[in-house]
């Protein structure tokens, strides 16, 4: 039978000549009637202003367009337990995750302290019951000391990396130093109370409280009296509830803010029945039936788009990951996010510490001032490469892509207002099918002398392949090498496939990035229509854009295919022996991961699986690989912009790949292929630097195989897709 521990030293007590008591919180300790009625009006005044606060905000939110996120409610429940509870993602950066660990647990417990003490104190006590007693009390004091030391190294670790140390990737502002000051001080004051009242009452239990008895120690030291104690801890108890007021009362005007609005944000973040189709773009429902399309104002956004941006923690991952931020481009998502919060706050007439942007890099907030072209200017929007790093790096799941590509389409089909190449090659789009303005006719011109077989319509064996191969594989001569590697081990493999000749036409990926959600859509249902009238099991592509614009994006509109990637298909027959890589290629590599395949799909290990299989390879991670790829440039329509920077996102990846020592670069893209091969042009010992697909590297392996050669030597013509300065243009239409 279980014996409290003060029963026990209780029958010791005669033995020892001890008068001992049963541990019990003393509330309210020195404190006058006068000061407890003081406190109770202070914090519901503050109690107030928070939910005066968190009023106003909500009605900012609810201008937002309805969406319902109110489905999968055990997953969402999951979702928080793991990113707000177990903070999975923020613990992936080791000083921040452990300063964040540190005051997000620390604070949970607090809070339940502060809250069991209330209850205690305020709705058990006057009824002659007590709920902090005996050995609960004990576990109660040594966890609240235990937590609120970390909580002050947590805190402490936070202003050290801000305002000692410093970084980048910060702000730096008043309402910051505010939150954390606070915290601090109400923390520190909280260990002081209770270290005067230990030094004056000196229970047996003080030790339980091992911060606020060793500090008691050491107001004992200073020969105080008992009456000098009670009127230090009388002034700090003050000070203690006073700060806990304008915590409170704060929350909703500071940074602060987001205690709650990030659990709320990843409670409500998009769950769907695949991690992919989280990471796809939402139509716009009958199009045709809109007036005008995509957000040119705030209430065009959805509530929970809206929540979005006042969700951010300003942590700065997704600047720090962007490759347009790290190029010197005119986008930074974080700002991109904080500006559309600052001009949501005032146009609703919100106040908040940072409306004005004092770390100096937001837009200076002007009430109705135009959304897109003013808040967010044109070059912001049209240097996002859709990547997703920004996504992939945020704490609190914010979609940052979604709202940027919004924006893209109100600019192209609202205003009509685009960069000349990206009106061409929406032209060429809808005039030829494929972003380079080339004729349909020589769609097939890659096959030359391969006898690849073509898909009829109506043709009622069918095929268990359909080989996707895409407009840059059709049409680019450097791409079109990689179609031929793809071909020669299908056939070598003996795969029952064929491609779709003529018939093919772009997925339309590079429309629906660039804004043109019209275009994108009647390409789609085009498309879906030429593939419902073949028979076929899977497609297979060797383009990370049509694989995830077709696998993912396509059922919306009543396409629903098995769609894989050529390096999984060529992983799957390199594993059941079906193709042998058996010749020695001694070559040192490194792999990028298309952003398109990685983050978007998660096909990491495929490509690995093939490169390792192959004799002689040295494969070699750059710094950023897996989720963490640096993207080529190319994607969210990047291939057809020519958004100046102080680098280009093409060449930084490139130099990175030469930092391994590799002496080839393995892709898995054809946008990939062609921003790195002209971008080796611009860096030194670029003409030095090896690029093959990682279908031309298996082929060279197995046999029969060849092509890809050096980067910069019988690679891509630049002149052939109308490239300027390095970077791939549309280039004038081909055939009238």
């Amino acid at each position: 039978m279980f014996t409290p521990l003060w029963d026990r030293l209780s029958s010791l007590a005669p033995a020892i000549q001890l008068q001992v008591e049963e541990p019990i919180r003393e509330n309210f300790w020195n404190v006058p009637e006068a000061f407890k009625i003081a406190l109770y009006v202070t914090m519901a005044m503050a109690t107030l202003a928070l939910v005066y606060g968190l009023v106003r905000r909500m009605g900012l939110y609810t201008q937002g367009k309805s969406l319902n996120r109110l489905d999968h409610l055990p997953t969402r429940l999951g979702r928080v337990f793991v990113y707000v509870l177990g903070q999975l993602r923020i613990a992936r950066q080791s000083y921040g995750g452990f300063m964040h660990l540190f005051i997000f647990w620390s604070f949970l417990v607090l809070l339940l302290g502060t809250t069991l003490a209330t209850i205690d104190a305020d709705f058990m006590e006057p009824f002659g019951v007590r709920l902090l007693k005996s050995n609960f009390y004990l576990l109660y004091e040594v966890s609240l000391d235990i937590f609120g030391f970390l909580f002050l190294i947590g805190l402490g670790m936070g202003w050290y990396r801000r305002y000692v140390v410093g970084s980048v990737k910060l702000s730096y502002d008043w309402g910051w130093a505010f939150s954390l000051g606070v915290l601090f001080l109400i923390n520190l004051t909280g260990f002081l109370v209770e270290a005067i009242r230990l030094a004056v009452e000196q229970p047996w239990w003080q030790m339980y409280s091992p911060v606020g008895w060793f500090i008691g120690q050491g107001f004992l030291a200073t020969g105080l009296s008992e009456g000098a104690l009670r009127a230090i801890h009388l002034s700090l108890w003050v000070g203690h509830f006073a700060l806990a007021a304008i915590f409170i009362g704060g929350i909703a005007y500071t940074p602060l803010m987001h205690i709650l609005t990030s659990p709320l944000n990843i409670f409500f973040s998009r769950i769907e029945a695949e991690p992919e189709l989280e990471r796809t773009l939402q139509p716009i429902p009958r199009i045709e039936e809109q007036e005008t399309w995509g957000v040119g104002r705030l209430a065009d956004f959805t509530w929970k788009q809206l929540l979005d941006f006042d969700s951010c923690t300003e942590c700065g991952r997704c600047q720090v990951a962007c490759p347009a931020w790290n190029s010197g481009m005119p986008l930074n998502p974080k700002h991109v996010i904080l500006d559309l919060r600052n001009q949501m706050l005032a146009e609703g007439g919100v106040p908040y510490s940072q409306i004005d942007g004092f770390d100096g890099n937001y837009q200076h907030v002007t009430p109705g001032a135009e959304l897109v072209g003013s808040v967010i200017q044109d070059e912001t929007l049209w240097a996002c490469t859709t990547c997703r790093a920004c996504v992939y790096e945020c704490p609190v799941f914010i979609e940052h892509v979604d709202s940027i590509v919004d924006m893209r389409r109100h600019l192209v089909m609202t205003e009509g207002r685009m960069p000349d190449t990206v009106s061409l090659t929406l032209k060429n789009l809808e005039k030829y099918g494929n972003p380079w303005g080339y004729s349909p006719d020589d769609r097939m011109n890659w096959a030359e002398g391969l006898s690849v077989p073509v898909l009829e319509e109506g043709d009622a064996n069918g095929v268990e392949y359909l080989y996707w191969v895409g407009c840059a594989a059709s049409f680019d001569d450097r791409n079109q090498k990689i179609a031929r590697a793809v071909v020669q081990l299908l056939q070598q493999a003996g795969v029952n496939y064929a491609v779709l000749g003529q018939a093919e036409s772009c997925n339309g990926d590079p429309a629906r990035r660039l804004g043109n959600e019209y275009l994108y859509q009647m390409m789609a249902q085009n498309n879906i229509e030429v593939l419902n009238s073949r028979k076929f099991k899977k497609v297979i592509t060797a383009c990370p854009h049509c694989f995830h614009t077709m696998g993912n994006e396509y059922p919306a509109f009543g396409g629903n295919y098995e769609v894989i990637h050529h390096t999984e298909l060529l992983a799957d027959l390199v594993s059941s022996g079906r193709l042998k890589p058996k010749l020695a290629i001694n070559e040192t590599i490194t792999y990028h991961d298309p952003c398109y395949l990685g983050r978007y799909n998660d096909v990491f290990d495929a490509p690995r699986e093939v490169l390792a299989a192959i004799p002689g390879l040295e494969i070699r991670e750059m710094p950023r690989s897996r989720e963490k790829s640096m993207c080529c440039g190319g994607g969210g329509g990047g291939m057809w912009l020519e958004i100046h920077g102080e680098k280009r996102i093409n060449e930084l990846r490139l130099q990175e790949a030469q930092s391994t020592g590799a002496e080839t670069v393995a892709a898995a893209c054809p946008f990939c292929t062609i921003m790195f091969d002209s971008g080796t042009k611009n860096i030194p010992g670029g003409d030095n630097l090896g690029l093959q697909d990682v279908s031309e590297l298996l082929l060279r392996s197995v046999g029969n195989g060849g092509g890809g050669g050096q980067l910069g030597s019988g690679g891509h013509d630049p002149t052939v897709l109308g490239m300027e300065e390095g970077i791939p243009v549309p280039p004038a239409k081909k055939t009238e």
